[in-house]
């Protein structure tokens, strides 16, 4: 495990109350094979471009819309690399205290094109090398990286 996040995000779930949330992310590279991760304004960890399907919504045009509004790239998916819904991993408390259990699609995407800037909810776009990945990483994302890492086959179900 890259950090001991998911036995903190369980032992949370068992004691507050939460609401579940279908989200999306994206494990994006660009042509050098570099990750696509944006460090949120929340609470400055380093994550996959992603975030809440909206009404009326697929989850790959969530992945597609949150990536360019978090990132100001487009991408273009190219595969379902994992569905992650496991407690240990995906109950995230924010910093404001709201409690959510995450139901994710990730998916893999090329990077194609910069397009704006990043919202409100980012401090910062970087690309990295996978095996070069910055500190400290949102820990609902941690199993996402690992699996990326391990080079696990996919789609992950987790």
């Amino acid at each position: 495990m890259l950090n001991g996040c998911a036995a903190l995000a369980f032992t949370l779930m068992d004691t507050a109350p939460f609401a579940v949330r279908a989200v999306c992310g994206v494990v994006a590279l660009d042509a050098e094979g570099r990750l696509l991760l944006v460090r949120r304004a929340d609470d400055a960890s380093w994550g996959l471009p992603g975030g809440g399907v909206e009404p009326g919504e697929s989850w790959s045009e969530a992945a597609v819309r949150e990536c360019r509004e978090e990132t100001g790239w487009l991408i273009r998916v190219t595969g379902l690399f994992g569905a992650y819904s496991d407690p240990r991993s995906q109950v995230h408390v924010y910093p404001d205290g709201r409690r959510f259990h995450f139901f994710g699609v990730v998916f893999t995407a090329a990077v194609t094109q910069e397009v704006g800037s990043p919202d409100d909810e980012v401090m910062a776009v970087g690309f990295f090398k996978p095996k070069d990945l910055p500190a400290p990483l949102f820990a609902p994302d941690l199993p996402v990286l690992e699996d990326l890492l391990s080079q696990r086959a996919t789609p992950v179900i987790a």
